[in-house]
């Protein structure tokens, strides 16, 4: 069976990954950067390693000797590492120098070059996930209204300029007025504060960039996010259909129906 390498962040994402492409005839070579393999993860791969993120000589080579020819990053990275002390070698050392002021996405795409340039194809993330993808559509049972789809045109086009310019993904919306963007601190925190701000029937507006690079991340969406929304008493959560992972999508509608949240995926 080929290999395929796995650099895992945070999450659920790399425990699917891995067992998609295990189903799919590929021998998961999994790295974990930040914290150990989980149980279920260590179990899937064919081999399972713990690394630092700044340990990029170590991972690989780690890579090159188990014969892996192509890997995906996936999995929550917090960008707030980028402001704490961690261990780096010589290569990351180069790396975060060329990309000195220039944002999360171009520390990823240097990492992406360095591991093409040794051999080691980097791919993207839903290659092996596009079931977790949804089409155009509104998800749940619940319709949004009127005002509320209005806040998700205006709110889908803020979010798509805040990618582009590598801030975040995310924009909360209230009456066609921006009242959170999402930043370094994430999405549930963005949520919190537009939620805090805006109060109730807040409307949440996820989206890539029109040439997002989905080997770099996939937006995604899942239970947490559906919590904090309902937390601050939401109303619409807003995705890109066939650019979104969506998580467990059966259940989270079927709970956002309970709470009176509509999910919609738009084009």
């Amino acid at each position: 069976m080929e290999k395929l390498g796995i650099i895992a962040g945070a999450g659920d994402l790399p425990l699917l990954l891995a067992q998609a492409a295990f189903d799919q005839g590929r021998l998961p070579i999994v790295i974990q950067i930040t914290s150990p393999p989980s149980e279920g993860l260590a179990g899937v791969a064919s081999e399972a390693y713990s690394f630092g993120i700044g340990q990029v000589q170590k991972i690989t080579r780690t890579f090159l000797d188990s014969g892996v020819r192509e890997l995906v990053i996936i999995g929550k990275i917090d960008k707030s590492i980028l402001f704490r002390p961690f261990r780096v070698d010589p290569t990351a050392i180069k790396i975060l120098a060329r990309t000195r002021n220039k944002g999360p996405h171009a520390i990823i795409a240097e990492v992406i070059d360095h591991f093409e340039s040794r051999g080691i194809a980097v791919i993207e993330q839903h290659r092996f996930l596009k079931g977790l993808m949804p089409k155009a559509g509104v998800l749940t049972k619940k319709q949004p209204t009127p005002s509320q789809w209005a806040d998700v045109e205006y709110g889908m086009g803020i979010a798509r300029r805040l990618a582009g310019m590598d801030i975040g993904q995310t924009v909360v919306i209230k009456g066609r007025i921006p009242v959170a963007v999402e930043a370094v601190e994430g999405t549930d925190e963005a949520i919190t504060r537009g939620g805090t701000l805006g109060g109730k029937g807040i409307v949440v507006a996820k989206a890539a960039t029109p040439h997002h690079d989905f080997r770099i991340d996939v937006p995604t969406i899942g239970d947490r996010t559906l919590e904090v929304l309902h937390a601050v008493r939401g109303s619409v959560l807003a995705v890109e259909a066939g650019r979104t992972f969506v998580m467990n999508q059966k259940t989270l509608c079927e709970q956002a129906d309970r709470w009176k949240i509509s999910i919609v995926a738009v084009e």
